[in-house]
């Protein structure tokens, strides 16, 4: 794989990091003592990054989108984790929406709602994770009964990432238990017609990240928003090639923001008369981060690469979350250590760093549900049923 960017990959990443230092950075401890973005904040962010193509980058141009392959949309995700993980997450899975819109909606669904991605104002989720299931995605119990001209669906969704924000929610559902993963379908959802409760949930880190409990109450979904009917379990599976390699690129941008604010901390803290980065431990430290930032970049990057080359890369993804958000654990507690006391004040962001990067060894699969995807591929045999 070619690791270097492209002149116009270099000049995006630049220009980026340049307007999120000028205009996101210095708002973040405000946002992110409030807690969860409202939906008014997230659009009044997405119009700001939209024009660096954040959101409809996954879109074709054809749709209002950028059309920009996997590497330069994990250089945005990377950048704008770097400067605020939160809303990263948020922008990601709102542009996660639009990709499954025009990955599996009918050619009426894109013509009716693709003009509502170029505004910004139409907010989507995806709703895949209940309480009883996590890692087993097969087993989903929330249910759809076909009544008439609607199905009707029944469950709850737990720690749906922009569920509370949402005005859409594609939620995978049975319509027949019998078929097991065959009997899993994705259905758009759509609030406004087809209504459904939303419960904010709180969290150790992501704190302006919205994460909520949907819960669907006889709620009438048209035919119509019924999507290829027993693809939903291996749409879900392709989705999360795509947001793991993503989650890899956002713990690497956070990493590296303890990394930066570490370097200039080490230059600037005086102990014993000289700066604590000419002390060997401190120096070590340091190394042994940049050293795993770098490896979870590279996973990262390959995994979206192939992506771009149309291969699969399951377990290259698995790899690359498992290893980069637990890298990004080891490197922003040594972040936090290198700051001493100060690590852990909310003065300075690295303790928001560290809570950043625990919360995101959980979502869209366990490290511990990645290394047994990694060994099953590799080796053709399954550690679990």
């Amino acid at each position: 794989m070619d690791f270097d960017l492209t002149e116009e990959q270099t000049m995006l990443k630049s220009t980026v990091r340049g307007f999120l230092e000028k205009e996101i950075v210095p708002v973040v401890a405000e946002y992110e003592a409030k807690g969860a973005l409202t939906k008014k904040d997230t659009v009044a962010f997405l119009q700001q990054l939209k024009p660096f193509g954040y959101l409809a980058g996954f879109l074709p141009n054809d749709r209002g989108g950028e059309l920009l392959d996997h590497k330069t949309n994990g250089i945005l995700v990377e950048e704008l984790s770097r400067a605020w993980a939160g809303l990263a997450g948020t922008i990601f899975i709102a542009a996660g929406f639009w990709w499954l819109v025009d990955k599996a909606c009918t050619p009426e669904h894109k013509d009716r709602l693709m003009p509502f991605a170029a505004g910004g104002e139409y907010i989507g989720c995806l709703a895949f994770t209940e309480s009883n299931v996590g890692s087993d995605v097969a087993a989903v119990e929330t249910t759809a009964t076909l009544n008439g001209s609607h199905y009707l669906l029944n469950g709850t969704k737990t720690w749906i990432s922009n569920g509370s924000i949402a005005d859409a929610a594609f939620v995978l559902a049975t319509t027949d238990k019998s078929l097991g993963a065959l009997g899993m379908c994705m259905f758009l959802v759509e609030n406004k017609n087809s209504p459904f409760t939303s419960r904010e949930l709180h969290k150790l880190g992501l704190r302006a990240f919205p994460t909520a409990e949907l819960a669907f109450n006889d709620c009438p979904v048209p035919k119509e928003n019924l999507l290829d009917p027993g693809s939903g379990y291996q749409r879900t599976m392709s989705f999360f090639d795509v947001s793991r390699a993503m989650v890899a690129a956002m713990s690497t941008g956070i990493a590296q923001a303890s990394i930066d604010a570490s370097i200039k901390y080490c230059r600037d803290r005086m102990q014993f008369g000289r700066p604590i980065g000419s002390f060997q431990m401190v120096q070590e430290m340091l190394v042994d981060m940049i050293a795993e930032t770098e490896a979870g970049r590279m996973l990262a990057f390959r995994a979206l690469h192939m992506l771009d080359r149309g291969e699969k890369c399951r377990w290259q993804a698995s790899l690359a979350k498992a290893f980069a958000t637990e890298a990004a654990i080891r490197t922003t507690s040594k972040g936090i250590q290198i700051h001493g006391a100060m690590g852990l004040s909310e003065e300075y962001p690295v303790e928001r760093y560290f809570r950043d990067a625990r919360t995101l060894t959980i979502p869209d699969g366990t490290t511990q549900m990645q290394k047994l995807i990694v060994g099953r591929d590799v080796l053709g045999i399954r550690a679990i049923l």
